[in-house]
């Protein structure tokens, strides 16, 4: 598509309603759900006017994501943001806002190339927020600079993954939980 397209009123809105329809469809069901004949059904957008933007659904399901993180992203503040707040937003994010369609499609089939898409425009940029979040709570002192934090992660995103399964969602404060229990268990085991 070329810049003249994007500067025609009908195509820019034409872009929202697929994109809009494409996230509504990731979220609802997971990635085998964005298909261009679902996206068209949703958005009311002709099947050919996505044809004539994108080659096929994967390429569509890429597009989309990668104006979705630029556009809807929120802009990161130069500092991390306080714990429960920056885990909160990551947590939202990958959990509520991407939906749980989207990890079952990762843990299911995570060699395809839709789950190198998610993996590289969703789940890669939050998962840096939370290494961005260690490391600030590292040099606070707070966790050890020994600490391995990809492991780490495995253990916030897997809690946070089991705690829906088990209750359908995330409390308000189970950020800071997570918190008070990692500090104090790691606080525990300091040497």
């Amino acid at each position: 598509m070329g810049e003249d397209d994007r500067a025609d009123p009908r195509t820019v809105t034409t872009d929202k309603k697929i994109t809009a329809a494409a996230l509504a469809l990731l979220r609802e069901g997971g990635p085998h759900r964005v298909s261009i004949e679902a996206v068209s059904a949703v958005s009311g957008v002709a099947k050919t006017s996505i044809y004539r933007r994108y080659a096929n659904s994967l390429e569509m399901l890429e597009g989309v994501l990668e104006d979705a993180v630029s556009t809807y992203s929120p802009q990161r503040p130069t500092a991390p943001a306080s714990w429960d707040e920056g885990l909160a937003e990551a947590l939202d994010f990958l959990l509520r806002d991407m939906g749980i369609g989207v990890a079952v499609s990762l843990l299911s089939d995570p060699d395809s190339e839709t789950s190198r898409i998610l993996r590289a425009h969703l789940v890669r940029p939050r998962v840096a927020r939370l290494k961005e979040l260690f490391a600030a709570e590292t040099a606070a002192g707070r966790l050890s600079p020994d600490l391995d934090v990809d492991v780490l992660l495995d253990f916030v995103l897997g809690s946070a993954y089991s705690h829906v399964a088990r209750y359908g969602s995330l409390e308000d404060d189970w950020p800071r939980r997570v918190h008070r229990t990692l500090t104090g268990v790691l606080e525990a085991h300091r040497p």
